[in-house]
């Protein structure tokens, strides 16, 4: 009778979260059930890496996909990767996987060189962080332990100072950083790491594990739901401005959980009088001095203005650099006559122009210009201004008339305190319970609009792009509709 083989306990994603939290582990392997739904901007940065991956390849082309069809055929992607070492006819396996002390990994590219084997994991950041390092580790341990000999370990990673001009060369778009010395370094932590995992895992019930800084350090864990449920409404993690391994302090080992139960020299303070009310209340707490000056006479001629924006990992057009964020569209509204228009450019082409002259046509008739996020609209407004640099001037006026919808959030003219990072002019909406433009289906954040744009950049589909466009232009449709209810919000405040 044929032994029937035991399955890998641990991959490289899960090694990474039992380094993190050995509870978030145990949780993950145990009570899977218990974890958060996947979020956008997780889902985003899932597509963006493997894009990367996928386009490394050109370091070393021609060679053969190993990867299985899905997660749950490792198995047979290990043995297929074994066959293709063993017989030798190629040089290069692209998602080479191996299994070895009850862990499983799959390196991005094994490349064959005079003779001996090297391993590349490819990131899709500009830097190499601690957490790629033990990532590194991991996959030389197994490698090596499971008979394959790696004479050279590297990460490879975007160059940031890349500026393109003409087609890519893959060896200048991408740095490659030795880490051979610091995974022999680590080898022998990572057994013993592992060991300590697998136990983890083994035991009866999840370890004891209190909420802190790793819950979202480096990565925010899959049950901050589950862990965090009996943190009260009323916590002490609703105030800002206290540093945060303090809060964890005091929550853990003192039992200060509630905002009463502050330090008296806490609650005293006088920035936090508004916060605390807030709380108490669970309702706004509104300065409407403040908006006194935030808001202009009606007589000034007003329009509300979003640029939507894509920021290609592999830059796209010449004269850009990877991550260099890039208009691709345009929408406005007239506050007065509430008539709104948008456009997009064509996909393909480098946007910046025709989107800078566009906004000279558009805004030149209006005395103030209301935009979500200001700092990134100048930022946009200075690149124009370099490739147009005979509309200098226009361009400046134009960032004269800015006025951000975040300031009254940013800057406390309304206090409602949430453990949620507000990013959006709809998470704003939703925590003041106000009217919200639903958003087309995932198309619920930037980065997604981000991803579409530049799927249609590339495609060669006709249908496929007509049919995107039109997506994208329901999506800014709404993101307008809601500046237009965030302008509305702020100005119920400033007049109720």
């Amino acid at each position: 009778m044929t032994e029937k083989k035991k399955k890998p306990v641990l991959s490289k994603s899960t090694f990474i979260k039992g380094l993190q939290c050995r509870k978030a582990l145990y949780l993950y392997k145990n009570r899977y059930f218990l974890r958060d739904p996947l979020s956008a901007e997780q889902r985003a940065k899932f597509v963006r890496g493997t894009n990367v991956g996928i386009y490394a390849r050109e370091l070393f082309p021609g060679g053969v996909d190993a990867s299985p069809k899905t997660h749950f055929q490792m198995a047979k992607s290990v043995e297929k990767t074994r066959v293709l070492i063993m017989e030798g006819k190629t040089d290069v396996i692209y998602e080479a996987a191996f299994s070895y002390d009850d862990v499983v990994v799959a390196l991005d590219i094994l490349y064959r060189e005079n003779g001996q084997w090297k391993g590349v994991e490819v990131k899709s950041s500009k830097a190499v962080s601690e957490t790629y390092h033990w990532d590194a580790a991991l996959q030389y341990y197994v490698i090596n332990g499971g008979g394959l000999k790696l004479d050279d370990f590297f990460i490879a990673f975007i160059d940031r100072d890349f500026i393109r001009e003409g087609e890519i060369h893959p060896w200048k778009l991408f740095k490659l950083e030795s880490r051979l010395e610091d995974v022999r370094l680590k080898n022998e932590s990572v057994a013993d790491i592992l060991s300590e995992l697998k136990h983890t895992i083994a035991l009866k019930s999840s370890p004891d594990i209190p909420i802190g800084i790793h819950c979202n350090d480096p990565y925010p864990c899959d049950f901050i739901g589950h862990c965090w449920k009996k943190v009260p409404e009323d916590s002490i993690f609703l105030l800002e401005g206290i540093d945060e391994r303090q809060l964890f302090e005091w929550y853990n080992n003192k039992g200060i959980k509630s905002i009463d139960d502050l330090p008296e020299s806490v609650l005293i303070k006088p920035g936090y009088q508004k916060p605390l009310k807030s709380i108490r209340n669970n309702k706004p707490v509104s300065d409407k001095d403040r908006f006194s000056g935030y808001f202009p006479g009606s007589e000034k001629k007003q329009l509300i203005l979003e640029t939507f924006t894509f920021a290609p990992a592999i830059p796209l057009f010449n004269g850009t650099r990877p991550y260099e964020i890039l208009p691709f569209g345009l929408g406005w509204m007239d506050l007065q006559t509430q008539k709104s228009d948008l456009l997009i450019t064509e996909p393909g082409k480098n946007p910046q122009n025709d989107i800078g002259e566009l906004l000279l046509e558009q805004t030149e008739q209006y005395d103030l210009i209301w935009v979500f996020n200001d700092t990134i609209e100048k930022a946009l407004i200075d690149h124009y201004a370099r490739n147009l640099p005979q509309k200098n001037d226009a361009f400046i006026s134009i960032k004269s008339k800015l006025l951000d919808l975040r300031q009254p959030w940013d800057e406390q003219f309304v206090v409602y305190p949430t453990m949620k990072k507000l990013k959006k002019a709809e998470d704003i909406l939703v925590r003041f319970d106000r009217p919200l433009e639903k958003l087309p289906e995932n198309l619920e954040i930037p980065q997604e609009a981000d991803a579409l744009y530049q799927k249609l950049v590339l495609s060669e589909n006709e249908k496929e792009r007509q049919e995107g466009l039109t997506y994208l232009e329901n999506y800014m449709n709404s993101k307008l509709k809601n500046l237009v209810n965030l302008h509305k919000l702020w100005l119920d405040f400033f007049q109720g």
